[in-house]
């Protein structure tokens, strides 16, 4: 809610919005692509601001649908694990959560980083139980793994591009390199950084892919360890799964293709596959 008002002041919302009630006084919106907005001190704030939300936002379906995820496992296997271990390491990450985004909110770092950093420690799941949850519980690790080491390669190519947040400049990894800004300042004429740029939004688009599969994926998986349908059909689809990902990403940064076109397909058939084993398995 608070980023749909910010985005409101910055006049980045569809040309139709301008009826509804947060619009009136504020800019014209026009998905923030009008260029008289650029010469307009307050709008340039407001798309700072509106910017910084925006991240907010991605970061927590970057972390908080994965999460879980892992955490489900867990619940799933409540006979199996520590309970205390589950409950403090789930109310961890929960606080942590929150203090992220007031410190992402507040330009509060490294606090920030630091509450990432903890919160990514905090759901590694452990296995005991059939064959089918073993599965589930070590490829959705792996899968979390490569997507947590995604996003770190991302992190620092933003920080090359300089679109980290201002208050990111006095991090380890903003040391050498140029003004954060969110990438908002640009200079066209400067190829080095128009070409950081470009790696930095490949990886973008590498975390989105990854946010647009995975965690829609696990929940197909998820209720196929339940479904009873065939359990090495299901294990044979998640491990090939997983699999497919991993060199999805790196076929993608590598600008592989038909590789990373194949992968993906072989990645959706799975899932299809998997989800018609468990219904299958659910209705028989």
């Amino acid at each position: 809610m608070i980023q749909a008002k910010t985005t409101f002041d910055a006049g980045g919302r569809p040309p139709e919005d301008k009826s509804l009630p947060l619009a009136k006084g504020r800019p014209k919106q026009t998905y923030g692509m009008d260029p008289e907005g650029q010469q307009d001190e307050k709008i340039r704030k407001a798309r700072e601001v509106e910017h910084r939300w925006r991240c907010i936002v991605q970061n927590d379906l970057e972390s908080i649908p994965l999460a879980l995820v892992v955490f489900g496992i867990g619940v799933a296997m409540e006979d199996r694990i520590n309970p205390s271990v589950q409950i403090g390491a789930m109310t961890t990450y929960t606080v942590l959560r929150c203090f992220h985004t007031y410190a992402y909110a507040k330009k509060l770092q490294p606090h920030r980083a630091w509450c990432w950093r903890i919160v990514s420690k905090t759901h590694h799941p452990t296995m005991s139980g059939s064959m089918e949850l073993q599965a589930y519980v070590v490829c959705s690790f792996i899968l979390y793994l490569k997507f947590v080491i995604a996003t770190g390669i991302q992190a620092t190519k933003t920080f090359d591009a300089g679109g980290r947040p201002p208050e990111d400049r006095n991090l380890p990894l903003a040391q050498g390199r140029r003004e954060q800004n969110y990438g908002l300042q640009t200079d066209t004429n400067d190829a080095e950084l128009m070409k950081a740029r470009e790696i930095e939004h490949r990886w973008r688009r590498i975390i989105q892919n990854d946010l647009e599969s995975i965690p829609l994926a696990l929940l197909v998986f998820g209720g196929g360890v339940f479904a009873g349908g065939n359990k090495e059909l299901f294990t044979i689809c998640l491990l090939i799964y997983t699999i497919s990902r991993c060199f999805h990403t790196i076929a993608y940064a590598y600008s592989l293709q038909p590789h990373r076109a194949w992968c993906w397909r072989i990645g959706v058939l799975m899932i299809i596959v998997g989800a018609i084993n468990s219904m299958a398995g659910v209705f028989k």
